[in-house]
């Protein structure tokens, strides 16, 4: 008896323009959804929504839709994909929040949605994503404090939250996170707060600055008037490290990296010179 064999097959999209739900990769995956592994429709100057439709395409293992002019929400039915392992959303125009039902990607190891309109904050549920190892949210438009649950992203290695409106004090939990090398947080409205050590003073290829945050240098003590507990009120003794604001904030430091160059951004933005530097870095 002749071996049973299925054949899974990878939908590549080549559209000029249209709807995404009308385009030929689409509607073949969705007709054919137990043939469909990898839906890849980028830079198609696509316009429309996502359908809640793609929740049915539990085979999928990729989904590139990144560079489009995509719009509408996030649906809920994508945390159905559990076989899913690679999300590219970014460089489109989606809103609304990020739905908490994306913790059922249980598969997933890189999330990108940066350079969207999302707003609101992100959901815990993203803890549950143990096999992640790079997640981007920045360039949105997000509120709200990082979960402490990111903590427990132990594969993580690269996550970009900047440019947001981002506040309050970054998790101790991300502490935890021993695999992590580029994390990028400047850029937002008032976060403060300690990078873990093995990322501190991290500048990484694309330019950012990891020290800067909305006003506050690392390693300096939240404010008084964050809506933070158990801040302390009183200035930082003198053996700890100078926090004195430099003559630039650090967020117009690392908006104009690519003027001044990011190690000279970052000798500023920590108040020394380049003859000051420690003879440990």
């Amino acid at each position: 008896m002749a071996a049973l064999v299925m054949m899974m097959v990878i939908f590549v999209g080549s559209t000029a323009a249209g709807r995404f739900n009308e385009s030929s990769a689409y509607q073949t995956c969705i007709t054919t959804p137990a043939s469909c592994t990898r839906l890849t429709l980028s830079s198609n100057r696509l316009t429309g929504t996502l359908p809640s439709e793609l929740g049915t395409l539990t085979r999928l293992t990729q989904m590139d839709l990144h560079d489009n002019w995509l719009t509408g929400t996030l649906p809920s039915e994508l945390g159905t994909l559990t076989r899913l392992t690679i999300m590219e959303l970014f460089d489109n125009m989606l809103a609304g929040t990020v739905p908490s039902e994306l913790g059922g990607l249980h598969s997933l190891s890189r999330m990108y949605a940066w350079r969207n309109r999302l707003t609101g904050t992100l959901p815990s549920e993203l803890g549950i994503l143990t096999r992640l190892t790079a997640m981007s949210f920045n360039s949105n438009r997000l509120t709200g404090t990082l979960p402490s649950e990111l903590g427990a992203l132990s594969n993580l290695w690269h996550t970009f939250v900047n440019d947001n409106q981002l506040t309050g004090t970054l998790p101790s939990e991300l502490r935890a996170l021993t695999r992590l090398t580029h994390m990028v947080v400047c850029k937002n409205a008032g976060l403060c707060g300690d990078i873990p050590a093995g990322v501190t003073l991290n500048v990484d290829s694309y330019g950012y600055c990891p020290t800067a945050l909305g006003g506050t240098l690392l390693g300096s003590e939240c404010p008084s008037s964050q809506p933070t507990t158990g801040s302390p009120t009183t200035s930082p003794t003198t053996n700890s490290p100078s926090t004195a604001a430099p003559n630039s904030s650090p967020t117009e430091c690392c908006s104009a990296l690519l003027q001044v160059g990011a190690f000279a951004c970052i000798l500023e933005s920590l108040g020394l010179q380049q003859n000051q530097i420690p003879e440990s870095w």
